[in-house]
């Protein structure tokens, strides 16, 4: 009789555990949603950003004269900047994917592999916030460094057709 208290006392202390760990595995999907939503804007203003710089690029090669190579220096550095940040996007879409199947078998794993599993999602879900919010700031970066080298690139075509005439 002692024992089937016992064991009743386990398995209620047990159903409470996993409900939490239940929780917080909803809780980390709901996030998951959001960080899929930003990975999906932030890929797609990249391309757009990819497309800008190459529309730069073709106008600063364009121009006959340009004195100023700091401006193709400005490019090289933004084109590298594009580069990290397709690998971070690259990476954070085969963490997700990774994410998304851990999911799949959360109710068959023991309450430690439940709460290892929930670590390092949360884990994964803070590292891929953190390089977004980064991503986010330098793709506002790219952008004011593309109007920075059209503006200059513009005034020094402007001066140079102002010294023909």
């Amino acid at each position: 009789m002692i024992l089937a208290l016992v064991a009743i006392g386990f398995t209620s202390c047990n159903d409470g555990a996993n409900q939490d760990l239940a929780k917080q595995q909803e809780e980390l999907t709901k996030e998951n949603d959001s960080i899929i939503s930003m990975h999906e804007q932030l890929a797609s203003r990249q391309q757009t950003l990819k497309t800008a710089h190459n529309q730069v690029s073709q106008e600063l090669r364009g121009m006959e004269k340009l004195e100023d190579s700091t401006q193709l220096e400005k490019l090289t550095e933004v084109e590298g900047l594009l580069r990290d940040q397709d690998a971070k996007l690259a990476s954070h879409e085969e963490m997700i994917k990774s994410h998304n199947e851990l999911g799949q078998n959360f109710g068959e794993l023991s309450t430690d592999e439940k709460k290892t599993q929930i670590s390092d999602m949360q884990e994964t879900h803070d590292r891929i916030m953190s390089e977004q919010k980064e991503i986010d700031s330098e793709q506002d970066n790219i952008e004011e460094q593309h109007k920075s080298i059209k503006d200059k690139a513009m005034k020094t075509s402007e001066e140079d057709s102002e010294a023909e005439m």
